[in-house]
């Protein structure tokens, strides 16, 4: 329906248009008609001027008789209608230079009709031409036109006419009717702004649809396993299957308490990012020993991950102290950490790096993962986007990682970077104020 009134709106448009065209070109038509008379009468106004100023040096040649004139007194007696004496003036007055051999200059209409089109600035090609009674052209000046706008014919004298053929452009039209077409043009770009517009959020509210249905798959899926991983040990130490053997139930509850554990954390990411859209999140800054941060997290993924993990420091910080929240940098830290290990091969190296900058620290993770592309890395850091590469190999996320870290960064007034290389690997940088 929106497409259907849109071709409707523009046919209705172009209709009017076109109306204005033809409306603006019919006033051009009967302005060039009029100026065409006007020429005329303007030639025999010269004629009969050069006329009456011959007749002033010499009354002797003014030999005028009535009887010499072709005029119709028909129907003047009884009333019937008739064309006057008066009005046939003009044809008196041709009649009358014809008489004294001063006839009808088409070189000097020529003239006089280019002024008074420039006088209009009408720029138009014209021909005109002078007829015999049978419609042959007698004398014709001007440029030939095959196709263009033919005034009205004015009879001269004895059957002969004249008439001009003028070529009226479509640019001079359009000039007349510019204003016109300015706010066609803004209603037109308005138009198409709006339908910009209107795309711009279907597909915005599309794109939204997807991230919310990937993001309600990719919760469901990861949360359906350490849900039935919980339930299924707590099953077990319910039952007392385990009574008898204690590292066995002590291995049942670490790992009730881990994936627990693991759901808490993306259940806080979650509700920390919607605390930092409301702008509700409240930081506790203190100073923080940050190695001493960073070798926990250390032991802590060591100790719990599967995969092999070399873990490499470097620390320069020249006894400068970090201000910040200690749960939400261990949150983000952890964070890096977690994806260097997700993202990698089964022999993951991670390298952090801590230095001191004025009044800045740098704290840089680096691993030798499967790295993101250049166009990924364009969008990482939005909420629930992730690699292409990353969907290919199905590794298991939200995509809420990169931007929970963003956002906590930012609020601590911050900055993340991500330097990245497809198939070497990913460092990211955090940049925090010293105080």
């Amino acid at each position: 329906m929106f497409a259907i009134a849109l071709i409707c709106l523009f046919s209705l448009q172009a209709f009017w248009l076109y109306y204005t065209y033809q409306l603006h070109l019919q006033n051009i038509e009967e302005s060039v008609n009029s100026l065409y008379n006007q020429t005329i009468e303007k030639e025999l106004d010269q004629r009969f001027y050069e006329f009456s100023k011959k007749v002033q040096d010499d009354l002797s040649d003014a030999d005028i008789r009535v009887d010499s004139f072709k005029i119709s007194f028909s129907g003047l007696e009884s009333g019937f209608e008739s064309k006057s004496v008066v009005s046939q003036q003009f044809a008196v007055i041709q009649q009358l230079m014809m008489t004294n051999n001063n006839h009808f200059n088409v070189v000097k209409v020529d003239s006089i009709f280019y002024s008074m089109l420039q006088s209009k600035k009408y720029p138009f090609k014209y021909q005109i031409n002078y007829i015999d009674s049978a419609g042959n052209i007698l004398y014709s000046t001007g440029q030939t036109i095959d196709k263009g706008f033919k005034t009205n014919v004015v009879p001269i004298i004895n059957g002969e006419n004249t008439y001009a053929v003028v070529k009226i452009t479509a640019p001079v039209v359009f000039k007349k009717m510019l204003a016109i077409l300015i706010v066609s043009v803004l209603i037109f770009l308005f138009i198409i702004a709006c339908l910009i517009y209107e795309v711009k959020i279907f597909l915005n509210q599309h794109y939204i649809n997807q991230l919310r249905e990937n993001f309600i798959h990719a919760l469901t899926h990861d949360m359906k396993t350490p849900i039935a991983t919980i339930h299924s040990a707590l099953v077990q130490l319910e039952k007392g299957n385990m009574n008898n053997n204690p590292d066995m139930r002590q291995k049942f509850s670490a790992v009730a308490i881990e994936q627990a554990l693991n759901l808490q954390a993306t259940v806080n990411r979650i509700l920390t990012l919607a605390y930092i859209e409301k702008k509700q999140l409240t930081l506790n800054k203190q100073a923080i020993d940050l190695p001493a941060m960073i070798q926990s997290l250390i032991d802590e993924f060591t100790v719990k991950s599967n995969k092999t993990i070399t873990f490499q420091t470097f620390y320069e910080l020249n006894n400068s102290d970090i201000y910040a929240d200690p749960y939400y940098l261990n949150s983000v830290i952890s964070n890096l950490f977690d994806n260097a290990i997700k993202y990698s091969g089964d022999s993951v190296k991670i390298k952090i790096e801590c230095t001191s900058e004025e009044k800045y620290i740098n704290i840089s993770v680096k691993d030798n993962g499967f790295g993101i592309s250049t166009s990924d890395q364009l969008k990482i850091f939005k909420q629930f986007e992730r690699g292409a590469e990353i969907k290919r190999k199905r590794i298991s996320g939200f995509g809420i990682g990169l931007n929970y870290v963003q956002q906590v960064i930012e609020a601590h007034g911050g900055t993340v970077t991500a330097l990245s290389q497809e198939g070497v690997g990913s460092e990211f940088i955090i940049t925090l104020l010293t105080c």
